[in-house]
């Protein structure tokens, strides 16, 4: 097994429980998973560097900070494992709740305003029918908070990603707002998008409004128009006049001639499809303390572009989805709750706990230590002054401690 000091080799017995599976108690005990090739610290560490650097890269890394390192193969292998029970869990959880109308455990978090924002980025594929596919991002946040003179971050911010269509993604974002969030007694959900037909629809899902993000409305507008038509047509679209602004953009349609003609009949056109997403979401709910929308451009950049896109990389649908779930998991600080029920023993459906052993009661024998003298030459051998050697003396006086009706182990024992 490969740990952060180093490649370790364990013996240990294999038990059988009232049920004839078997089990490998010490592995329950240490967290390790059956069949590991490394441990749930090497985990932890290689799966959060290739959330922000390629595999290769991340190998290389881990060569430099362990005695020895593990393959970028390793890393993609130690990713599916990490995230695979995760989406199985997600899959079984849609279904229950969209099928079987099971409803979900929530933190039941009342807020009177509920922002979100959707937007997909177009990654390379490799091994797939299609040559580029569309990774989604959401996110939703109740506010902004106040980081320096002029300079906002977004409040309680959660984020969803993966590589599926429209509806399976409003299907998976809306649960993991259901569980944070009491959707019934939400006073205002805004859904913010770039006009995607499927970003959209998160409105209805959500039971919210539609807000058409303002840098896409902008560039669409001088895309096409004159530039002293675009702030004119521009504040017609914010302040819902819809038959205001097609007047002036069609006015500019019939001056045009040739490819521009046809260049702002597309902005009418867009302007069109997204009328009841034009009108400023502030003039309904209020200005108070509430900002415009479109914190999801930035955020496409970081837990997409940067990961997914750039240095010329391509994934498979399967590769792009585990690695959106990853981010995802790191940005929600769940990461580490996952390495740790994944190689953390037995899960509630096993039948029964992982193994533990409780002092003996009653007053000791002479019976009572036997099972704790158990030599560690490590202890008093060569290299006493080791990390890893001493990690093994403190659990070895730890052990002590729990025990108070056996002798005191001296250093060399466990």
């Amino acid at each position: 097994m490969t740990t952060l000091f180093g490649d370790i080799k364990i013996r240990r017995r294999m038990y059988r429980d009232s049920r004839g599976k078997t089990r490998f108690l010490l592995d329950e005990a240490m967290g390790l998973r059956r069949g590991s090739q490394a441990s749930a610290g090497v985990e932890k560490l290689a799966t959060y560097l290739c959330s922000y650097l390629s595999f290769g890269k991340s190998a290389q890394l881990l060569a430099m900070l362990m005695p020895q390192g593990i393959s970028h193969t390793t890393i993609h292998r130690l990713v599916g494992r990490v995230v695979g029970p995760h989406l199985e869990e997600e899959a079984r959880e849609i279904e229950e709740v969209y099928q079987d109308g099971v409803i979900p455990e929530s933190q039941g978090r009342v807020v009177s305003h509920l922002m979100v924002e959707a937007d997909g980025s177009s990654i390379a594929l490799q091994r797939e029918e299609e040559k580029r596919g569309e990774a989604k991002i959401g996110i939703a946040y109740e506010g902004w908070e106040a980081v320096g003179e002029g300079r906002y971050r977004l409040r309680e911010k959660t984020s969803y990603a993966g590589m599926m269509d429209g509806e399976r993604f409003w299907e998976g974002f809306s649960l993991v707002l259901a569980r944070k969030y009491d959707l019934g007694k939400v006073g205002q959900v805004i859904v913010g998008s770039d006009g995607a037909d499927w970003a959209k629809k998160g409105a209805e899902w959500l039971g919210g409004i539609h807000q058409l993000d303002r840098f896409h409305l902008l560039r669409a507008l001088r895309r096409g128009l004159p530039e002293e038509k675009v702030m004119e047509v521009y504040r017609a679209c914010i302040e819902g006049d819809v038959a205001r602004a097609d007047g002036l953009v069609l006015e500019a349609q019939l001056k045009a001639k040739g490819e521009l003609r046809q260049e702002i009949g597309r902005v009418r056109g867009y302007l069109l499809s997204n009328g009841p997403g034009l009108r400023d979401y502030r003039l309904e709910v209020g200005f108070g303390g509430m900002r415009g929308l479109g914190a999801i451009e930035s955020n496409v950049d970081k837990l997409i572009a940067n990961r997914l896109k750039k240095r010329g990389m391509s994934w498979t649908k399967a590769g792009a989805n585990r690695m959106l779930r990853l981010i995802q998991l790191r940005e929600a600080g769940e990461l580490d709750d996952w390495i740790a029920r994944r190689s953390g023993g037995r899960k509630k459906d096993d039948g029964g706990e992982a193994c533990r052993v409780e002092a003996p009661a009653g007053p000791p024998t002479s019976l009572d230590h036997v099972w704790l003298e158990a030599g560690l030459p490590a202890l008093h051998g060569p290299h006493p002054n080791r990390p890893w050697v001493k990690a093994l003396s403190g659990l070895c006086q730890a052990t002590s401690a729990r025990y108070p009706h056996t002798p005191r182990i001296p250093p060399t024992k466990c």
